[in-house]
């Protein structure tokens, strides 16, 4: 039986929370413990269920008033027996009826005198003449030698987290019958912190970032846990919150934070988050501390984190970040230079989730993330918008590419079965194009891999397919063989390049005469198109394909899916320089940098000539972009070879010659240096009646100077 004359005032019993929740698997008690949580984990309820539970118990809840030897010492003595009398008649009244001490916010008590009377009574807890429970939001400073010397049980959150048994009886308390699927998500979200759990509960709703935002416990937060803090603390809070799982590398490269650690440390010792080596707080709780930080400085930390997060392949945790802070450009970004690595690993959702954030913010306009999300639409049957975004990539590059054959390949299996002899023709041309350039298939279901495999099974017929070589000549290879076709007149083959130049855009009779006959045009140049037509025709019926161009309102047009285009890495790269996308140039070109040859070999015509133009230009800027990569990855031999390359086609051009002259200084080649100065300067003087310019010889001598350094080039 309870001591009757210990609970005579009503003043220093604990009242029931409301919804009370009886924790189930709670750490044995010791003499002395601590338990230290900040605002919200339920540390009160915890002390009402171990008075409910003891046999002989005190409650005592300490205020702020409360904080002097005098008071605390009154206040001790008259919660036990009810009257005035001395600390050492309390622990002689414990000790008899062997009552558990529970003192509510002890952090409040700062005074030296006041902390030394509660000491006292740990001294004599520590002894085993009593047990005694202290909750605080923060260890206070007389009992931290207890907790260092290990005499005190501290408990923490860990102790105080709810479990999902324990949600839902909070649930049942509440008045509130919710299904396990909403328990579950209350545990993920709250991470069984007992006032975001009451506050969502309440509400019942499945927009629990909604929820918590239109509550009080926002102010909450403000008011009970980050109102005493240091700017310094309340900024890594901040900060390490908008990052919720990384390190101390993490924390100082990305966060831009000095001394994590230190700061970790306090954030443990005032009861917010649990021992570890991050910070780790509740869902909840994490995206109101998020709102602390300001949008400029929300954009540089996911700019930061999310080159962090893909250079270490974290790319779930990065697209979390873009769909935060709503960063579009990031997550095209991380679609065009890692759409291929989440396809082949099936991740399907990241992609999804980066398409809503791009299209949420404006429209897609990165071919190869089109390209990703065209086979995020087919993997969850959206044939409509998978089509709508392999127009849109296709439309970027004005010829045949992957993803005009990923579509044609979509689209013929997909609609194989209404009409096979069509469909058959389509699929076969786009699996002919995606070996020649070592594509592989995009994503299928089975069902669209069976119909490929009846298709693929040798028992049907070639597709009819014509292969064009463009640069260093042109040449027409007709069918699987690569049977070359020698065209009676070299302008029937030039038709097919030009036609090629429109894409599938049908070009008028006058479009094609004036581009063949620019300067005199023949009185029978009609009939002479038609004879270069006509003779193309004869000479591709064998292989089954007469009818690559066709005529229809008075336009002339090209069947694309009959073509291969040997040459489509050139216009892909070209494509990537005109848009400024240096990284897929780079990743384009970096393979194979030596030149693809001159457009359509020594046709002289004058649509050929700016197409010729247009092309080398493109390979001498290509040239100069990985002669930059490769001096900044310390690869000057490569350096060299690309500069070289471009020299040829521009042997004028003083810039690239003083390039030239610094790789050759730099590999300590000064003869070679030497012999490409005076082939330039003999050069310049047989054609021009010129010299080089001061600058470039004052280039060429410091090749012979030890003075002189390559970061001068530089």
């Amino acid at each position: 039986m309870k001591p009757e004359k210990l609970y005579d005032t009503i003043k220093y019993v604990p009242r029931k929370p409301e919804g009370f929740v009886r924790r189930k698997n709670r750490r044995p008690l010791s003499g002395l413990d601590i338990l230290c949580c900040c605002a919200g984990w339920g540390k009160s309820g915890y002390l009402y269920q171990l008075y409910e539970e003891a046999s002989s118990a005190v409650y005592l809840c300490v205020g702020h008033g409360d904080n002097s030897r005098e008071r605390l010492e009154s206040l001790v003595c008259r919660a036990l027996s009810g009257r005035e009398s001395t600390v050492f008649d309390v622990i002689g009244r414990l000790a008899e009826h062997n009552t558990l001490l529970l003192i509510d916010n002890a952090d409040f008590i700062t005074d030296p005198a006041a902390g030394e009377l509660l000491s006292f009574l740990a001294e004599a807890a520590c002894g085993g003449d009593f047990r005694m429970v202290m909750a605080c939001r923060r260890v206070p400073g007389f009992m931290l030698q207890y907790v260092m010397d290990g005499r005190a049980g501290l408990l923490g959150i860990d102790d105080m987290r709810l479990d999902k048994g324990e949600i839902r009886e909070l649930c049942t308390n509440t008045g509130k019958d919710l299904n396990d699927k909403y328990i579950g998500m209350l545990d993920s979200f709250c991470g069984g912190w007992c006032a975001a759990v009451r506050t969502v509960i309440r509400s019942g709703s499945d927009d629990l970032r909604s929820v918590v935002e239109g509550s009080f416990l926002p102010e909450y937060v403000r008011r009970e846990i980050l109102s005493d803090m240091e700017p310094e603390l309340l900024e890594y809070m901040f900060r390490t919150a908008f990052l919720p799982a990384g390190n101390n590398e993490l924390a100082e490269s990305v966060l831009e934070l000095d001394a994590p650690g230190f700061y970790l440390g306090r954030l443990v010792n005032r009861g917010i988050v649990p021992q570890g080596g991050y910070p780790v707080y509740p869902e909840a709780l994490r995206y109101i501390l998020c709102t602390g930080l300001s949008a400029d400085v929300k954009k540089r930390l996911t700019d930061n984190a999310s080159d962090y997060y893909i250079r270490s392949k974290r790319f779930a945790e990065a697209v979390r970040l873009f769909d935060e802070s709503g960063n579009a450009a990031g997550a095209e970004r991380l679609l065009r230079l890692y759409g291929d690595r989440l396809l082949a690993n099936f991740e399907f959702e990241l992609i999804g989730c980066c398409g809503r954030i791009i299209t949420g913010q404006g429209t897609m306009n990165d071919p190869e993330a089109l390209g990703a999300m065209a086979q995020y639409y087919y993997y969850s049957g959206n044939y409509e918008k998978m089509e709508q975004a392999y127009n849109l990539a296709d439309s970027m590059f004005g010829k045949e590419n992957k993803f005009s054959v990923y579509r044609r390949l979509y689209k013929g299996l997909l609609r194989y079965s209404s009409k096979p002899d069509l469909y058959r023709r389509n699929v076969m041309s786009a699996l002919d194009y995606l070996h020649e350039h070592s594509l592989p298939l995009p994503f299928l279901y089975q069902k669209e891999l069976d119909v490929l495999q009846s298709m693929t099974d040798g028992t049907g017929q070639e597709t009819p397919v014509l292969t064009v070589n463009r640069f260093g000549g042109l040449r027409l290879l007709a069918g699987q063989q690569q049977t070359e076709i020698q065209c009676k007149t070299k302008r029937s083959a030039e038709l097919i390049a030009y036609l090629m130049e429109t894409g599938e855009r049908p070009v008028n009779r006058e479009e094609l005469l004036n581009a063949f006959w620019p300067e005199e045009m023949p009185a029978n140049a009609v009939a002479m198109l038609h004879n270069m037509i006509y003779h193309l025709r004869r000479e591709l019926t064998p292989y089954g394909i007469e009818n690559i161009i066709s005529y229809k309102n008075k336009c002339y047009s090209l069947d694309m899916t009959m073509l291969r285009d040997a040459d489509s890495s050139v216009t892909e790269i070209c494509t990537a320089l005109e848009r400024g996308d240096k990284e897929l140039a780079l990743q384009k070109g970096e393979a194979d940098f030596s030149y693809w040859g001159s457009y359509l070999g020594s046709t002289d015509i004058p649509w050929a000539n700016e197409k010729r133009e247009y092309y080398d230009r493109c390979y001498i800027d290509l040239c100069r972009l990985l002669a930059e990569h490769f001096r900044a990855g310390g690869q000057p031999e490569k350096e060299l070879e690309v500069l070289k390359n471009a020299f040829r086609l521009e042997p004028y051009s003083e810039q690239l010659l003083y390039e030239l002259l610094g790789c050759f200084k730099s590999l300590g080649k000064p003869d070679k240096a030497r012999q490409y100065y005076e082939e330039y300067a003999e050069r310049l003087d047989n054609e021009f009646g010129t010299r080089p310019g001061k600058w470039l010889r004052n280039r060429f001598l410091s090749c012979f100077s030890e003075n002189d350094t390559d970061a001068d080039r530089r």
